[in-house]
């Protein structure tokens, strides 16, 4: 199990990204309300975080929880969103590259 380093990957899609603390202050929020579903937004915010804290600290059990996320998304894009099972496989050996491909589009359609 490893976590693509890619300076070009990794700068092009947290570049503009909210800081740590804003972004687990956003999901916390989310998570708390009391009818929480978990919305694409949600999973590909959480999945970014984890994926950015895992390549600061490489620690196992987190890189773990990253792909787990990662996963997560992959999986629900999957169901609602009309990513193909032929798109998964391309993706099934990287899914931090599609979390963070999928993240780029997402700041970059916040900011316009």
């Amino acid at each position: 199990m490893t976590i693509d380093r890619t300076t070009e990957d990794l700068g092009a899609a947290y570049a503009d990204a909210p800081a740590l603390d804003d972004e687990l202050a956003w999901l916390r929020a989310c998570a708390g309300h009391p009818a929480f579903e978990p919305s694409r937004e949600f999973l590909l915010r959480q999945a970014a975080l984890l994926d950015r804290l895992a390549l600061q600290s490489a620690v196992m059990p987190l890189v773990r929880v990253a792909l787990g996320a990662a996963d997560r998304l992959v999986v629900h894009d999957i169901e609602h969103r009309g990513l193909s099972l032929r798109g998964h496989d391309l993706f099934a050996a990287d899914h931090q590259a599609y979390v963070r491909e999928e993240y780029r589009a997402w700041l970059l359609a916040q900011n316009h």
